[in-house]
């Protein structure tokens, strides 16, 4: 292990990836039993081991790498409100206690999400099967299709903003309206801490490809994907968002 956090902090990206990879699932479920969703836990492990790493990388010399780990991911999932923790629907409540108005909108909600599984297509809905209903980890997901772990985060990362996407048309008051990609303002993204604001700008305003934006910034594609999703989540934008506008501010800014 010492020399896989040697090799990370010299700056190899390999040593980065193994290391994320082999904590990323101890991480993941040690916020499980803590009692956050599948989710919640997913994005509080990557954000825990980009810390970690950028810890290392810092020199930061943890006696224990797992506790250390363990630790941050605590951390932050104090400071994190858990999804849909302030929405009636998401609560467990006990069905007697439920008023007959609540359960008549969780019956639709379940209704829209039925319909809108029924419109994806069957790769979408065996993700939807596998991670969500089964809880298996992208990893496993992987390993149980035999594809690369990138065509799997590609799958989940779309599936969710395809869910998204179909149930926000039935809450919107332009429902018959196309949706269109919301544009992202440049301040918005330079307002971001370090490590997301560089992710979000080698690969939308510099216009890079996933892996050589990592490669430029010399992250793991893994740790670089993880910064990425974490910055669209801050941002609240989709990676089918519109950067244009910002593209063109922040090239003038550099001319």
């Amino acid at each position: 292990m010492d020399k896989l956090i040697t090799r990370w902090v010299a700056g190899d990206a390999a040593a980065g990836e193994e290391l994320y990879q082999r904590y990323y699932d101890r991480v993941r479920e040690f916020i499980i039993k803590r009692g956050a969703t599948l989710v919640d836990a997913e994005d509080i492990a990557q954000e825990a081991l980009i810390a970690g790493l950028e810890g290392l990388k810092a020199g930061r010399k943890p006696d224990r790498l797992t506790l250390w780990l363990l630790g941050i991911a605590r951390h932050i999932s104090y400071h994190r409100p858990r999804a849909g923790s302030d929405r009636e629907l998401d609560r467990v409540v006990d069905p007697r206690r439920r008023s007959a108005k609540s359960m008549a909108i969780r019956r639709e909600m379940d209704a829209l999400l039925q319909r809108a599984l029924e419109r994806m297509t069957p790769n979408d809905r065996q993700i939807v099967d596998l991670h969500y209903r089964a809880g298996l980890t992208r990893k496993e997901i992987a390993e149980k299709l035999d594809l690369p772990i990138e065509a799997i985060h590609a799958r989940c990362d779309r599936t969710r903003s395809r869910l998204r996407e179909a149930l926000s048309r039935h809450f919107s008051t332009v429902a018959l309206r196309r949706l269109e990609p919301a544009g992202v303002a440049l301040e918005n993204i330079l307002s971001l801490r370090p490590a997301f604001r560089q992710v979000v700008i080698a690969r939308h305003l510099q216009n890079l490809g996933e892996r050589d934006a990592a490669l430029q910034l010399q992250l793991p594609e893994a740790t670089f994907r993880a910064r990425l999703r974490s910055a669209y989540e801050i941002l609240k934008c989709e990676p089918t968002a519109d950067f244009s506008k910002a593209r063109e501010e922040y090239l003038a800014q550099k001319e």
